[in-house]
C-alpha cells in the first residue's frame, strides 16, 4: 500500500505539471493568422433569442465566430491562458457564461477540458467536435462531481447540456490509452490514471478560477478609488 501511495503521488505530481505546463505555454502573437478577430473579458456573444450570452475571462482571438440557432461556433479559439482550441460550440440560455479556460490534449492523456463561471440557473450546451471515442465525461459544480442525468446529460453528437448550475462548473472528457482493453496488469498509478489525471486537472482549473476572481475583485476594488 505504501508503494501505492507513493507512485499515486508521483504521477499526480506530473500530470499536475504537464497540465499547468500546458497552461502557461503561450502560442506567440505573431502566430496569429492577420485576420483572426482579438476579443477581451469585456466583449459579449449575446445570444437574443435565448436570452443569454458568452464571454471569456482573459483576452483571445479567433479565426470565426457565428451564431447559428442560439448557439456561437468559434474556430480557431485562443486564450491567453491555453492553446488554441479548433472547434468550440456554445450557448446558453436564461444564463451569463464567461468562460475561464478551454484546452483540448492529444497525447497519452488525450481529452478536452473547460471552466466556465454561470450567472443565472439556466442552461449552458457545449460540444468540442471531438474525434476521439472512448472515454468519459465529468462534470463539478463549485468542487463536487455531479452524476450524469442529476445535472448534465450528453446527446450522441457529444453536445453536453448543463442544467441548474451556478458558480463554477468544470467539464472534463478524458480518455488514457491505458484504460484500453484489460488493464489488470498494469501498475497501480497506469491503472488509476484517470481519476489521477482528473484530480491535478481539478486542481488548475480550480485555481484558474480563483485568480480570475481575485483580478475581479482588485479591478473594482481600483475602480472605486
Amino acid at each position: 500500500m505504501l508503494v501505492a501511495n507513493s507512485n499515486s503521488a508521483v504521477l499526480t505530481g506530473i500530470v499536475a505539471a504537464l497540465v499547468v505546463i500546458s497552461v502557461l505555454l503561450q502560442p506567440c502573437p505573431f502566430a496569429l493568422a492577420q485576420t483572426d478577430t482579438r476579443f477581451t473579458p469585456a466583449d459579449k456573444f449575446n445570444i437574443p433569442a435565448y436570452d443569454g450570452n458568452i464571454s471569456f475571462a482573459v483576452n483571445g482571438s479567433y479565426a470565426d465566430a457565428t451564431l447559428e440557432n442560439g448557439v456561437w461556433t468559434f474556430t480557431n479559439l485562443w486564450f491567453n491562458n491555453s492553446e488554441m482550441v479548433e472547434n468550440l460550440a456554445v450557448s446558453a440560455q436564461n444564463s451569463n457564461v464567461t468562460i475561464v479556460w478551454a484546452q483540448v490534449l492529444n497525447t497519452t492523456l488525450r481529452g478536452a477540458f473547460l471552466s466556465y463561471m454561470v450567472e443565472g440557473q439556466g442552461t449552458q450546451t457545449f460540444n468540442f467536435d471531438l474525434k476521439i471515442e472512448g472515454g468519459e465525461w465529468s462534470v463539478l459544480f463549485n468542487e463536487d462531481f455531479i452524476a450524469e442525468g442529476e445535472g448534465w446529460t450528453l446527446s450522441l453528437d457529444h453536445t453536453l447540456t448543463v442544467t441548474g448550475a451556478n458558480g463554477n462548473v468544470t467539464l472534463m472528457y478524458i480518455l488514457l490509452e491505458a484504460r484500453r482493453g484489460n488493464n489488470a496488469n498494469l501498475p497501480f498509478y497506469e491503472q488509476h490514471s484517470v481519476a489521477i489525471a482528473t484530480g491535478a486537472t481539478v486542481a488548475v482549473m480550480v485555481a484558474l478560477t480563483v485568480g480570475v476572481k481575485a483580478k475581479r475583485r482588485k479591478d473594482l476594488a481600483a475602480g472605486d478609488l
